[in-house]
């Protein structure tokens, strides 16, 4: 998929980094991003998102700073603060949200000091999460002062004053155009306050996309598209909806303990209408009235997301790419 993105002309690739997810597991994003830079001349390499509990600052800074050197300055670090699904069942604390962002912005902090040490220009770190002392890395990052962090936040008004302040860019998930706008404003008030140009961060965000041959194949990715709103419930609440039943928030989600035929059913009860609103499902006129409409809210980067089986993401990947194509 990787490979055929990048001769389809997308500009980046984004892989979740996660041990497992409510359909199951999922592959490691870096040891698989750098065998896509090995095999991709242009591609954008990506992580969708690393998480600051499971993964030291040090170890982060190592590994992407490698893969930066083998795709020639190609690679994103997407960051953030974690799910317990990939945290609480290997024994690791599951901590309050203010510490877990505290924690994040430690952890960037740290890996651009790393990404910026050499042995005659050792770096030293005294926080609440982390120290270094004299710590320093041989392999450096390709591209310089280093690769861009995008720090993933929903609707957490302290995640999104923290890509403000801090973040390179911001990779957020389904939005509207509205509600886009509305977690923009709050990162561009976060990054003015801190004397920082709203201008100079990116913005991405999910698109959930269905190019739907037939009346099963649309059924079937709007359905895929509720179970995606029902398990974020804020991005519902940020359109004025509130579901009546009690179901966890996606970040505190354990895979064992969700009741599929449950989860199932209160996500068709969302009206279609929802569904449409944060999802392009159809064919490539949806598509491109999503994107435009997004573009116009401001947004830099549409992030697909696939509604569709696992056998349909090469169809899709050339949709996009004959829309890109037409584009350019």
């Amino acid at each position: 998929m990787g490979v055929l993105a990048d001769k389809n002309g997308l500009d980046g690739f984004w892989i979740p980094d996660h041990f497992v997810d409510l359909d199951g597991e999922r592959l490691d994003p870096w040891t698989i991003l750098s065998a896509i830079a090995v095999k991709s001349k242009k591609l954008k390499l990506a992580s969708a998102v690393t998480d600051t509990q499971r993964t030291h600052p040090a170890r982060a800074a190592h590994m992407i700073a490698t893969v930066d050197a083998l795709s020639g300055g190609r690679v994103i670090l997407g960051i953030g603060a974690g799910e317990a699904m990939n945290i609480v069942p290997y024994g690791l604390p599951w901590e309050a949200t203010a510490d877990r962002i505290d924690r994040l912005r430690e952890s960037v902090e740290v890996i651009r000091l790393l990404w910026s040490s050499a042995k005659d220009k050792p770096v030293s770190f005294s926080g609440r999460f982390y120290k270094l002392d004299q710590a320093f890395l041989r392999q450096s990052p390709a591209q310089k002062p280093y690769p861009p962090v995008f720090i993933g936040a929903i609707s957490s008004e302290k995640m999104l004053e923290l890509v403000g302040q801090i973040g390179d860019g911001w990779y957020g998930w389904l939005n509207t155009p509205k509600t886009f706008k509305e977690k923009w404003s709050i990162i561009k008030k976060a990054a003015q306050a801190a004397g920082r140009s709203p201008n100079k961060i990116g913005s991405g965000t999910q698109l959930m996309v269905g190019f739907a041959r037939n009346s099963e194949e649309k059924k079937e990715a709007l359905l895929n598209a509720k179970l995606g709103l029902m398990v974020e419930k804020t991005v519902l609440k940020s359109m004025g909806l509130f579901p009546t039943e009690n179901f966890n928030q996606y970040q505190t989600l354990l895979p064992l303990k969700v009741d599929g035929s449950k989860l199932v059913k209160l996500a068709e009860s969302i009206s279609d209408d929802v569904a449409y609103e944060v999802a392009a499902i159809g064919g490539i006129e949806e598509f491109e009235e999503k994107v435009e409409a997004l573009s116009k809210a401001g947004l830099k980067q549409v992030v697909v997301s696939e509604l569709s089986p696992p056998s349909v993401p090469k169809r899709t990947i050339e949709a996009v790419g004959k829309v890109i194509k037409r584009h350019s």
